[in-house]
């Protein structure tokens, strides 16, 4: 008994997705399966698109580290701390970010002019001030906890120049390494996980690092004032999860009124949410001590985020052209519950100040994460989601 004849089949490409790719006949594209799900791509995307090359993040380090090592034998030092004024953490605080940094935009940059990156379409060069200044400050904050964190475990470590040069060479290396992928890989999904774990790791610190001076006896505003531990540390946190906000609403609203477009709702909204982000920059600029013109201009800002907040919130089901059921229902339970938080502090007395702050920052901190995660699906490309017929390549041929 033969064998049933194998067929190949053949699908055919809609204009629509030839023209968005820049695709002509005779091109090669490379098909996978990936869950269940076929999957077509380019296959003349160079493969620079996300392979890092090992030159890109080691020629950096390495220029880097001969500094270094030139430094300290000039000074000839014989021992170098792993912490301290002149450090091995000092010097990757400095030298490291200022090598990341170069490297993040210079690959930003030449993702842009490439186009190697569709997402890099939405952010204009306007946001890369932002981006880069957002990535900069968070490169330094997670080397201050990391090298502190090192300071406690390898308490009085000193090096030779030699050993202190190629630790300061890995940790170099991996720094370049990893503002070279955020800047291959930037897109709005990254920027809310980097906004989250900004606010989230900035906030918790800060209570960990005041909880000796019974911070939740004053209020939630303590942590960014002259009497806090660390002060900077929470204001500069409210700091850059705003730049990040400022960069993710403009992303995220040059898709949406491309799909969206002259649409008065999404420019009220848009409006709307970026006062929220500079009122919030405002509170973390302006610390709350005492009185003054900077207490003044933290309370206008503080107040100015809360009411903008609770406007956009009621307002949310006649700003978004395709807002879901569940989202409206949502919004509705955080409106109910930021009144009943404002009611038993205000007029029952049940909540203490630092109480009522932490749980209507709560809400309204989830209210915004679902918010983004909303505006993300609606600023999804569905329009070139089309559905294609596969055909018998040989039955073709024979007829």
């Amino acid at each position: 008994m033969a064998e049933s004849e194998k067929n190949n089949l053949k699908v055919t490409i809609p204009h629509q997705i030839v023209d968005e790719l820049a695709l002509k006949s005779g091109d090669d594209v490379k098909i996978h399966i990936t869950d269940n799900n076929v999957v077509i791509e380019s296959g003349t995307e160079n493969p620079e698109k996300t392979d890092i090359k090992i030159r890109w993040f080691v020629l950096p380090a390495l220029i880097a580290t001969i500094i270094f090592l030139s430094f300290f034998l000039i000074r000839q030092e014989n021992l170098i701390p792993l912490t301290g004024r002149l450090s091995i953490s000092a010097a990757v605080i400095i030298l490291g970010v200022v090598s990341g940094v170069i490297s993040f935009a210079t690959f930003y940059i030449r993702n842009h002019q490439q186009d190697r990156n569709r997402a890099l379409k939405g952010l204009y060069w306007r946001n890369f001030p932002v981006i880069l200044l957002s990535f900069t400050i968070i490169l330094a904050l997670a080397l201050l906890a990391i090298f502190w964190f090192m300071g406690i475990l390898f308490k009085g470590a000193a090096f030779d120049p030699y050993t202190a040069s190629a630790l300061f060479l890995l940790f170099t290396m991996t720094i370049n390494y990893f503002m070279i992928y955020a800047a291959l890989h930037i897109n709005s999904e990254m920027m809310v996980r980097l906004l989250i774990t900004v606010i989230v790791s900035g906030v918790l610190a800060s209570m960990v690092t005041n909880s000796d001076n019974h911070w939740w006896e004053t209020n939630l505003s303590f942590l960014g004032t002259k009497h806090a531990n660390y002060s900077w540390q929470f204001n500069l946190t409210l700091m850059v999860s705003a730049l990040l906000m400022v960069g993710l609403i403009d992303y995220l609203f040059v898709w949406l009124q491309r799909k969206y477009q002259h649409n008065l709702g999404l420019n009220i909204l848009r409006v709307l949410l970026t006062i929220m982000a500079f009122s919030l920059f405002g509170v973390g600029a302006f610390a709350n001590n005492g009185e003054g013109l900077l207490h003044l201009l933290h309370d206008i800002a503080a107040w100015g985020l809360v009411a903008v907040l609770g406007l956009t919130v009621i307002l949310i089901r006649w700003l978004l052209p395709k807002g879901s059921r569940q989202f409206q229902i949502i919004s509705d339970v955080i409106v109910l519950l930021l009144f009943i938080d404002f009611v038993l502090f205000k007029y029952v007395g049940y909540f203490s100040l630092t109480a009522f702050q932490l749980v209507a920052f709560d809400l309204a901190f989830s209210w915004i994460l679902l918010l983004l995660g909303t505006l993300r699906r609606l600023s999804h490309r569905d329009d070139l989601t089309m559905t294609v017929r596969l055909e018998d390549d040989e039955a073709e041929k024979r007829s």
